[in-house]
């Protein structure tokens, strides 16, 4: 799992009781009207929380209250208008999708969903907020899609040029941290001078504070909620600016202010890992396109009933039936509709338990019942390959990296729009 999904489950999903407002009498006041929403002093308390959480366990000094309240409050202010257009154009996050990422995210951290739901708990969270989160998170990157990466073009000769880039750039792994003071979509000259004389006094500001808690106090870019924190990069997944400054520092010095199109920008890197050459070696994986049938345990149906139902489905199967048609009548999961398909799924990459199974049935054999954190299941695989993994992907991940990049540079003017053409009433 990236870094970005992980800090996601980090920092978006932790919770606690510490109350930053000093009475609780007037916690469902409305504090903002959105369009046809409302956000509540419940609401603004709760995110507030969560940003004194973040400082709290990363050691940082946090800025002044109204700094906090302020900034909580405009992410606010954004996700009732990214729900709200979403909303307008039916664009939701369905089970299939917060399914998937569950999985991914149980898979990346090798746990269990009771060990993930028992951590949160620990951590003053809950399950059904971090799927709450999930849902915002999927729903935001569908209308990014909608409106921006659907509509981006990346070209061979891009491709091409971003490989000849690649080969020249040290295979380091930065762990990085940055800031940036945004330009608007068409800056004058006296703007441009105006936020350069911003970066300066940032930059003296450096001298004396930490990074994160100016990050979050300044820094327009979305990474500025986690104190600035870009995470852990190749040069590969950087922009070309940003490979020039990274070049003349080292582990824990931060650049001077330097300006790009999108802005004002100071990098600092946090650590330098040697990176693993083997990684960009020719990598065989073995790939299986699979079925499964999933039913899920509950009050009027036990875990031997649901298992003597699997068994049926497997001996039906094996006597003829077609398992996608069995999957379509009786199973429990998204991949239903599909016939039981999920496709082709690489080695190594789901359940430790799905791995187990794929490796002892043969192709077209039906597997003995097993239980995941998602259900109980049976799966069949209907065809194997080979495949080289490098060769296959980098041409995708290069497409993938550049049209995200881009993506990002024009939301928040894009956003911007759609904010201006808002109902907002804030009543602070």
């Amino acid at each position: 799992m990236t870094n970005y999904m992980t800090r996601i489950v980090l920092f978006l999903c932790l919770m606690v009781n510490i109350s930053f407002v000093s009475s609780y009498q007037e916690l469902d006041r409305i504090v903002a009207i959105v369009n046809k929403n409302v956000i509540t002093l419940t609401d603004l308390t709760e995110g507030v929380d969560k940003a004194l959480l973040f400082f709290q366990q990363n050691g940082i000094k946090p800025p002044e209250e109204g700094v906090i309240e302020k900034k909580v409050l405009d992410e606010l202010i954004e996700q009732k208008i990214i729900e709200g257009y979403a909303e307008d154009w039916n664009i939701k996050a369905s089970q299939e999708d917060i399914d998937l990422l569950i999985q991914n995210i149980l898979s990346a951290n090798q746990t269990t969903l009771d060990e993930l739901k028992s951590n949160l708990a620990q951590q003053g969270s809950s399950y059904d907020k971090l799927v709450e989160s999930l849902k915002y998170e999927i729903i935001l990157k569908k209308v990014k899609n909608r409106e921006i990466s659907s509509k981006l073009n990346i070209s061979e000769y891009e491709i091409k040029k971003h490989k000849e880039k690649m080969a020249k750039i040290r295979p380091d792994v930065f762990d990085l941290s940055h800031i940036l003071i945004k330009f608007s979509s068409e800056p004058t000259a006296e703007e441009k001078k105006e936020k350069r004389e911003l970066g300066e006094e940032i930059f003296d500001k450096l001298k004396t504070e930490d990074f994160g808690k100016i990050a979050y106090e300044f820094s327009d870019a979305p990474d500025a909620n986690e104190g600035g924190a870009l995470g852990k990069l190749t040069q590969s997944e950087l922009p070309e600016i940003f490979i020039d400054k990274l070049n003349n520092l080292n582990a824990g010095e931060y650049s001077t202010p330097f300006e790009s199109n999108n802005g004002i920008h100071i990098l600092k890197i946090n650590q330098v890992e040697s990176y693993n050459e083997s990684k960009n070696s020719s990598q065989k994986i073995k790939k299986y396109f699979v079925k499964q049938i999933v039913l899920k345990t509950s009050e009027v149906s036990s875990e031997d009933n649901v298992i003597k139902k699997l068994k049926r489905y497997k001996n039906e199967i094996d006597s003829g039936a077609d398992f996608g048609v069995i999957a379509k009548k009786y199973s429990e999961d998204f991949s239903a509709t599909n016939g039981g398909e999920i496709g082709w799924v690489n080695e190594g990459l789901l359940d430790q338990k799905f791995d187990d199974q794929l490796s002892i049935i043969d192709q077209n054999e039906v597997s003995q019942p097993f239980k995941t954190d998602l259900g109980w299941h049976i799966i069949q695989y209907t065809d194997s390959k080979f495949e080289d993994l490098a060769s296959e992907n980098i041409d995708n991940k290069i497409k993938f990296e550049l049209i995200n990049e881009r993506t990002e540079l024009l939301y928040q003017d894009w956003f911007s729009s759609l904010k201006a053409e808002s109902f907002i009433e804030i009543r602070q």
